[in-house]
This record gives C-alpha cells, structure tokens and sequence, in this order.
C-alpha cells in the first residue's frame, strides 16, 4: 500500500486529499444538521403533545364531571385527524379508563416491531381546582421520521452539489498551478539527461515560480559548469592515464636497464675472475717455489695489486648485489673487542708506515659477545680506517666504540674513526656516501679511488638497520662513525677463524692420497693454473674444454671426481652435469665440484639443484678447494700448497718494534 501511495503522483495526492477534506466536513455538516433537525422537531412534537393534552383536558372536564361518555368521546373524536395522532385516553381519578379514541392501524403496521413507541403527554382534569382524573394525549414518531429523512437528503444533495463545485473548483486551481511546475520538471528531467540547452520560462515572475524557475536557471548553469568540469576531468584523467602508462613503460624499461645491469655484472664477474683465478694462482704455485730475495719483493707487489684489483671487483659486486636486494646479512655472535683489535692489526703496517699513530678505544658498557654480521661491520669500519691512513699525514688515528643500553639486551652501538687528517668541507659531507662521489675530483689522480668505497658503507649500514655519518672541519681532521642497533650475546662459538670446527678439524687431517681428477675449463690460463696446483701434490688430471668433451670423458676413462667450470662454450657446466647425472649408475654418485667466477647471490644453491657435489668460487682458494675434495672423495685426500691454517699471534709488538717496523716501511 505505501509503494502505491509513492507511485501516485502530487496533483493526484492533492485531490484526493482535498476531496477527503471536504468530503469529511460535509459529512459533519450532515450528520450534525440532521440531529440538530430532529431535536428540534422533536420538542416542537412534544409540545404539540402538551399542548393537545392540556387544551382538551380543560374541554373534556365537564363531560367527565357529568360522567357523560358520549359527549367525551365525540370531543376526542376531532383529535383524529391531526398529523401523527395515536391515541388519546381519559382516566377518571381512581385510574379506571373513562374514554379511550385511537387511529385504527393495518395489520402490518401494527405487527411491525420496529416502529417506535408514540410520545405520551398527560394533563390533569380539574374542576374548581379539583382534579377529578387526567387527559393523556399519544403522538406517533413516524411522521417525525419522515421528516428528518426528508430533510437528510436535502441535506445529502445539497452538500454533495457543494462538494461536487468545491472539488472542481480546486482541480481547476491545481491545474493553473502546477502547469507551470510541470513544465519546469519537464526541463528538468531533460537537464538530468543531459540536455543542458533548453530554455526556462517563469523566469520573471515574483511568485514562489519564479523563485523556483530562478532557481532552476542556476541549477542548469552550475550542471554546465559541473559538465565542463567534468569533461576536462576525464580529458585530465585520460592524460594521467597515458602519462601512468608512460611510466610503467619506463619502469619496465628501468627493471629490464636493471636486470640487464645486474647480468651484465654478473658476467663481467666471471669474465674479470677468471684471469684473475690465473693470477692469484701462479702466484700460489711461485710462492711455493724457490725464489731470490729480489723476485719474493716482487711476487709480494704482484699478489698485493691481485688482491687490490679483487677488493675492486668485490666492492662493484657489492654495490650490484645491494642494487638487486640479493646481499644477504650473516648475523652471528663475535666478539668486538676481537674484530676491532684484529682491524686495527690489519692497518697499523700502513698507518706506521707514515709515522702514524693509530689505536682503539672501547667503553667499558661495551658487550664482550654481540650478535651481528661481523664480516659487513668489519668492512665499514675496514673503509673507515683506509680513508683515514690515506687522508691523514701527520698526528694520528683512533678507532673508538661506545655502546648505550636500550632495552631486553639490546644496545645502541656507536663506532667511529677519527683522524687528524685534511678535513672535508661541509658542502661536501651531504654528497660524501653517494656512488663515484669524493671531496674533490682531483684526488682521485692524487689519492687514487673509485668513490664507491663509502656508498657501499652506507648501503650496508642501511642494511643492518643502522646509519652512517660524518663530523669533519677542513684542516682538523674528520670523524667517520656508524650507528646500530645490536643484541648482546651470552656466550662466543668456539671458532677461531673463518672455517666451521669441522672443516678444520677435516683439513688438519693427516692423508697424501692422490685422486685422478677431469678438469673441464675453457680457459688455458685457468687450465694450467688449476692443473699446476692439483699435480703440485701428486694428483692426475685430464683436461675438457667445454661440457661435451667432458660428458665424454668420464664415459671413457673412470675418475675420482670432476672439477666442472659453469660457463663453457657448446655445453655449460650445469648442462654437463645433468646429462652425466642421467647415465645413471656410477654417474649419479660421481663427484662433481663446481669451478666458476660466478659470485652473485643464489649461484651456489642452483649448482647444488643442478646435481653438483660443491661449489668454489673463483679466484681458486686453495684451503676451500681442498676441503671440496676431502668432503665429496674422502678425507685422506692430499692438500693443496698454500693451504695452510691462519693462526692468531699471541703477542703485541713492543713500542721499539713498532718503531722499528716504522722505519723499515718508510725506507720502502
């Protein structure tokens, strides 16, 4: 029912409420009138009955005094021809009927039940003040039935004409007044669906329609306006749509600039390690030779500018491995007080060497044992002090810890370097740890450097959660530091160098067994290295140059493991080693040791997917390569030269020795 009432429309609201309106007081009007009509004729019939009763009692009395009915009769009689008479009875005083005149009735009105009882009215009989009995008079209702229903439907009539011309009235009225509404929601409608361009009447009037017709004016001008909005909104937005696509085009282009970068290092990783695997390597087999005092000066600058050149390769490495988020951190517990004293040991030859002096210090709140990556915090605070031995020329160096407890064992760890050295303005501190970005251009000719140095310190900071920063005024000296955030550790694993317990404990092995070995290498440079270190101590090698000859070979000759460079012309190592894995039989168990200059993060878990037995990187280290061998055909193996141990010295240089070295390096 309430949907239908919303489904009607206003003018259709307005009459039929106007209509029941007025309809409901004319109704009123009736049913009030026709109650006031009766009520009063009602009184106007009960005095008619008074009156009857009083005047004929008074002209009866002498009849009754004289006891004469006849003559009572023939007088009460003449009532008969009044409208609405009953009956009219005479009572003598003891209430016996004396004379008694009715107007006679049909049967079936008198058996009607419905018809009401007649209106009564009596009057005493007296003669000289005396009542000698009482004139009561009957009149029937009906005719004042009659005349009300009479007088209802003049009224019903009367009314419905008056409501009839009411109702016409208003429609005409609502007609003249919603024309004009209807024309406006016409437009109105028409403006909704966008047809903006019609014009609005009424627009002059001073009427509650003009307001609105103004009103409706500024309405449509404003839809124009949104319109117009609109329109160079979505023009906007296709716009910022093609310049999104632009740069997602860009991005991909970026990622691809990227991966093709990091693929483009990876492979200059391989291509720059392996004449480098042939230097370091010759140098290994020279410093197992006999050499002159002349020729060991020499072979020390040699493997000194190697390593030089490796610590370059690493640091480009570095800054590829951080740019593609494939460095990953090795935390475990080490001891500060260790690496510091270890760094500054590292370093104190060159700083002595400038008549330098250089030392630590570390606060006593201080962790002995602290869990972090120590290798990656060695190489900031490594960078920190080569910077300083380079940049300072007199006075000296301190490498300073300072730790602040936070909460739940962790500290707040502060590591700095500071020097006497030539200052940098601080125009230049802001751009200090951006890549390829040093104090002044022309120290690179004079100082030497690639300017990625700090970047990296910076990115690994960033990496360990930390930050790095730097205090310096030029001519006073400068002070690098490096903050971050550590957890105390109880206790330091018994390790004292970079090899697990039992890697040692496998390489300190006593065994001089000799294995015949396959070499699949590309490189001849690589080949004779590699073939030279390995016949060193006894082994016997055969040389394949690419996969295919290598599947080949161990298909000819039986061999205790194979040595496989990944990047091979023909057939790959990896390529290799899958189709010897797929001769089954003794080949699915045949060790194979993954040879390559590949570096990046991830290399060695896909050569282990691949089916090889271990991974050594290069340039070739001998201690790794040796353990590879005892670990994959048995640990009486024979050792490679060069694979001795790295020891700890026990004691400190006195002050005259380091006097003395001081002036040994100077003379240099």
């Amino acid at each position: 029912m309430k949907m239908r009432w919303r489904g009607i429309g206003l003018k259709t609201r307005v009459v039929m409420a106007l209509a029941i309106v007025i309809l409901a007081i004319q109704a009123a009007y009736v049913i009030l009138e026709a109650r006031r009509f009766e009520e009063s004729r009602f009184q106007d019939y009960r005095a008619t009955a008074d009156n009857l009763a009083q005047l004929y009692a008074g002209a009866v009395a002498n009849s009754v005094w004289e006891y004469d009915r006849e003559a009572a009769e023939a007088q009460l009689q003449a009532m008969r021809i009044i409208d609405g008479f009953a009956e009219a009875v005479i009572h003598e005083s003891d209430g016996e009927v004396f004379v008694a005149v009715a107007r006679p009735q049909d049967a079936a009105s008198e058996s009607d039940e419905n018809i009401p009882a007649p209106l009564t009215s009596k009057a005493d009989i007296e003669i000289d003040g005396r009542v000698i009995g009482s004139m009561s008079v009957a009149l029937s209702l009906a005719p004042l039935e009659l005349a009300g229903t009479k007088h209802l439907r003049r009224l019903i009539v009367t009314n419905g004409a008056i409501a009839a011309a009411l109702l016409g009235l208003t429609l005409l009225a609502l007609h003249l007044a919603t024309r004009p509404l209807e024309r406006m929601t016409s437009l109105m409608q028409r403006f909704s669906g966008g047809e903006l361009d019609g014009a609005i009447p009424f627009t002059d009037r001073r009427d509650e329609i003009g307001r609105m017709a103004r009103a409706l004016a500024v309405f449509r001008d404003n839809a124009i306006e949104r319109k117009n909005a609109e329109a160079s909104l979505q023009r906007r937005s296709q716009e910022l749509a093609d310049v999104n696509e632009d740069l997602r085009r860009a991005r991909d282009a970026a990622d691809t600039a990227n991966r093709i970068k990091s693929e483009f290092l990876a492979s200059m990783s391989h291509e720059i390690r392996t004449p480098m695997n042939g230097v370091i390597g010759m140098v290994h087999m020279l410093k197992n030779s006999p050499l002159s005092d002349d020729q060991r000066d020499k072979l020390a600058t040699l493997e000194s500018s190697a390593k030089g050149l490796l610590a370059l390769l690493n640091d480009i490495l570095d800054i590829s491995k951080i740019e593609a988020g494939r460095l990953e951190l090795n935390l475990a517990p080490f001891s500060m007080s260790e690496m510091i004293g270890d760094l500054v040991a590292l370093w104190r030859p060159s700083a002595l060497s400038k008549h330098l002096n250089l030392g630590f210090e570390i606060d006593a709140a201080v962790p002995t044992v602290m869990i972090g990556d120590a290798a990656r915090i060695g190489q900031v605070l490594a960078n920190f002090l080569g910077n300083a031995v380079k940049f300072t020329h007199q006075g000296g160096i301190v490498l300073k810890v300072a730790a602040t407890p936070i909460r739940d064992r962790r500290y707040a760890v502060t590591l700095a370097v500071k020097d006497t050295g030539i200052g940098i303005a601080h125009d230049v501190q802001a751009r200090l740890f951006q890549k390829f970005t040093q104090a002044d251009a022309s120290m690179t000719r004079r100082y030497g450097g690639t300017g990625l140095g700090l970047a990296i310190c910076r990115e690994l900071t960033h990496l360990m959660g930390g930050d790095v920063g730097v205090d310096s005024v030029p001519g006073q000296g400068s002070t690098f530091w490096m903050r971050l955030e550590l957890l105390a550790a109880e206790n330091l694993p018994d390790i004292n160098d970079e090899l697990r317990p039992d890697d040692r404990v496998l390489l300190e092995g006593a065994g001089r067994r000799a294995l015949s070995l396959l070499v699949a290498e590309d490189n001849l440079i690589n080949q004779k290295v590699i073939r030279a270190m390995l016949e060193s101590v006894g082994h016997r090698t055969e040389l394949a140059a690419d996969g295919a000859e290598a599947v080949a070979a161990v298909q000819r000759d039986r061999f205790d493991a194979v040595l496989m460079d990944v990047q091979m012309p023909l057939m790959d190592g990896i390529m290799a080693t899958r189709e010897i894995r797929a001769l089954g039989g003794a080949y699915a168990d045949l060790p194979i040791i993954a040879l390559t200059a590949n570096a990046m993060a991830g290399d060695r878990e896909r050569y282990l997917a691949a089916g090889m037995n271990a991974y050594v990187s290069k340039p070739i280290d001998p201690d790794l390569l040796s353990l590879a061998l005892r670990r994959s055909c048995g640990a009486d193996v024979a050792i490679l030269h060069g694979a001795e141990l790295p020891r700890r010295p026990e004691t400190t240089a006195t002050a005259a020795q380091e006097a003395a070295l001081a002036d040994m390096l100077a003379k240099l």
